[in-house]
Order: structure tokens, then C-alpha cells, then sequence
């Protein structure tokens, strides 16, 4: 038995409150300070996430086994997301239609249903080993914004293409890699790339860098300007780049120990991922914005800080352990009916 690596739970619970901080400030990104932290959070928050969720995702397949256990619940999980945030929308459009379409997402659901596809190509790369497998991905992060509309988001094809490089390098770094990041040089020259480079971005996306801004949401390459069109395969190279670098530099920085409140957190990603979009939408069904002055500095720190202050809410034990029984009534009623039991029997899982 392995002990819990605290660092990666430190690192999901950052990232979950920018996650939930993002969600809430895109209504109003309208001013140099919204736009500018929005795209900041934007550039890195999702990549490193993903990052993150390929390096736990070691146990998805071993030995010649795959855990089908593991993908089962992820796609239950994006068929709640789904429908809960078919309701939301279609009470911001006026209209709640009977029709749930599953098969097309660009919205927050998107990563589940990416980390199903994710995970099913793990043996595929499994085999192919790590050189390969990180040229393969690479490329088809790069490349397969050419394939514009007639893909678009089918089974989230843009985002699962474009962050597909992070969720596998992230399964291919190992633990030693982790503690060589983290330790002596290594862990200086990462904090300090990545605070230059998420100073630049702060600073300058208002100014400079909002024409390439499309790149960090995995968009098809046909959202661009006609002119960038030819090289949008360098503008998302670069992004990777950015990305890595702040992501790098957020691991090497926190601490591989407990921490009050953000350790546990970390923990408890799912439901807060989940939960906070759907609030978010009926903030905005019941108009509560217009409280809510974007030219006001103090007042989008303190949104900011409310967005904190609702993660560590959401992740709290009553509401994780309610969301936790849903997460996993239908397997368990599986287990009482001894279909799954019967099944694992055979399998050997």
C-alpha cells in the first residue's frame, strides 16, 4: 500500500477553485482586469487538470486488464452532468426541451465524456510506448483544429483533440519525475518560468493576446481569424507551451503535505466541478449579476473570493457524501442484484 501523494490533492484543490472562479467570471469578462484573470485561469487551469488526471490514471489498465469499472462511472456521472445542465440552459434560453443530445458538448461536461475517450485509448498507447504515443497525440493536438465544423464538437472532438498531449503526459510521468520536478534546481527554474510566463499573459492578454485567445478554450481552428488560419498550429504549440510552463511551475510550488481545507478539497474535485456549473447558471436565470458592478475591482476579488468560499461548500462532507450515493446508486443496486458481482467474477477484476 502506497501512501496518498498530497501534492497532487493540493494541486487538484487549486485548480478546482480556478475552475469554479473561471465559470463565474466569464459572464462578465468585459474589463482589462476580468479578461485579463480570465484568460490567465484559462491558459493553464484545464491543461494542468488534465495533466493531473493522466497521471492518475495508471490503474485505468494493467496487466492486460482494463477497468471498465472506472469508465462506467464517468460516463453515468456526464449522463447527470447532461441533463442537469440541459435544465439550466434551457431555463437561461426560456425552453427545456424533451431532447438531450449527448453526443455534442462544448460546455463543462466536456471533460468527463474527453476523460472516457482518454481512457479507452490507454491501451492503444500503453503498447505503442511513451515516444510514440506523446508524437502521435502531439500531432493530432496540433492538427486537428484543421478539421473544423465537420467535426466541431461531436463527442467533444475539439477539446478532447486539443488537450489530448496533456492527459497522456501526464500518464507517462512517472513519480520520480514528479519528486525530480520538485526538488533543488528543477523546482526553481519551474517556479520561476512559470510566474514570468502567467505575468505575461496577465498582462498583456487585454493589450496583445486576445486575438489568440480562442487556442486555450481547444477551439477549432475555423473560429479564427482567416488570417491566423495557416498558423494556428504554431499559436496552439505556443499556448502548450504557456501552459506547461505555469503548470509546472503551480506543482513545484506546493507542498507535498497536508494543508487545512485545500487538501481535502482536492479530494472532493468531482462534485464541486459538477455542482458549481449548474449554480452558476441559475445565477444567472435569476439575474443576480446585476448586483454585481465587473468595472469594480473589490467587487470581482470578492466574487472571487465567494467562488473559494462555494468550492470548499461543495466539497464539504454532507454534500459530497449525498453526491457520492448518487454517484454510485446504480452500481450499487448492480452489486445488490449480483450482476455486477457475476461479471467481476469473470473478468477477475
Amino acid at each position: 500500500m502506497t501512501s496518498r501523494n498530497y501534492r497532487i490533492d493540493n494541486i487538484k484543490g487549486v485548480l478546482i477553485i480556478l475552475v469554479v472562479i473561471g465559470h463565474f467570471l466569464l459572464p462578465a469578462a468585459i474589463t482589462r482586469f476580468t479578461t485579463n484573470s480570465l484568460y490567465l485561469i484559462y491558459t493553464f487551469h484545464m491543461p494542468c487538470f488534465v495533466f493531473v488526471s493522466g497521471f492518475l490514471a495508471k490503474g485505468v489498465y494493467r496487466k492486460g486488464r482494463f477497468r471498465w469499472d472506472r469508465t462506467a462511472r464517468l460516463a453515468w456521472l456526464y449522463l447527470l452532468f447532461e441533463g442537469g445542465v440541459h435544465i439550466t440552459e434551457g431555463l437561461l434560453e426560456g425552453h427545456i426541451g424533451w431532447k438531450v443530445d449527448i453526443f455534442h458538448e462544448s460546455g463543462a461536461p466536456w471533460y468527463l465524456l474527453a476523460l472516457i475517450l482518454w481512457y479507452l485509448l490507454i491501451p492503444l498507447c500503453s503498447r505503442l510506448g511513451k515516444k510514440w504515443s506523446l508524437l502521435l497525440v502531439l500531432a493530432a493536438g496540433l492538427t486537428g483544429g484543421y478539421a473544423g465544423s465537420g467535426l466541431g464538437d461531436f463527442l467533444a472532438a475539439d477539446r478532447v483533440l486539443a488537450f489530448m498531449p496533456f492527459f497522456f503526459a501526464g500518464y507517462f510521468f512517472t513519480d520520480r519525475d514528479l519528486e525530480r520536478l520538485c526538488t533543488g534546481t528543477s523546482r526553481r527554474t519551474a517556479e520561476v518560468l512559470g510566474a514570468l510566463a502567467g505575468a505575461v499573459i496577465f498582462l498583456g492578454t487585454y493589450d496583445f493576446l486576445e486575438p489568440y485567445r480562442l487556442a486555450v478554450y481547444g477551439a477549432m481552428y475555423d473560429r479564427f481569424a482567416p488570417d491566423l488560419y495557416p498558423v494556428c498550429w504554431l499559436i496552439r504549440l505556443i499556448c502548450y507551451g504557456a501552459a506547461g510552463a505555469i503548470s509546472a511551475g503551480l506543482i513545484a510550488f506546493l507542498p507535498d503535505r497536508k494543508l487545512p481545507l485545500l487538501t481535502v478539497l482536492g479530494q472532493r474535485t468531482l462534485p464541486v466541478y459538477i455542482l458549481h456549473r449548474l449554480i452558476r447558471d441559475l445565477c444567472q436565470y435569476f439575474d443576480l449579476y446585476r448586483f454585481f458592478n465587473v468595472h469594480s475591482k473589490v467587487q470581482v476579488l470578492a466574487v472571487m473570493a465567494g467562488c473559494t468560499v462555494l468550492a470548499f461548500m461543495l466539497a464539504s462532507e454532507p454534500v459530497n457524501r449525498a453526491f457520492q450515493w448518487i454517484a454510485e446508486a446504480p452500481f450499487a443496486l448492480g452489486e445488490k442484484a449480483g450482476w455486477i458481482g457475476r461479471k467481476n467474477e469473470r473478468t477477475g477484476k
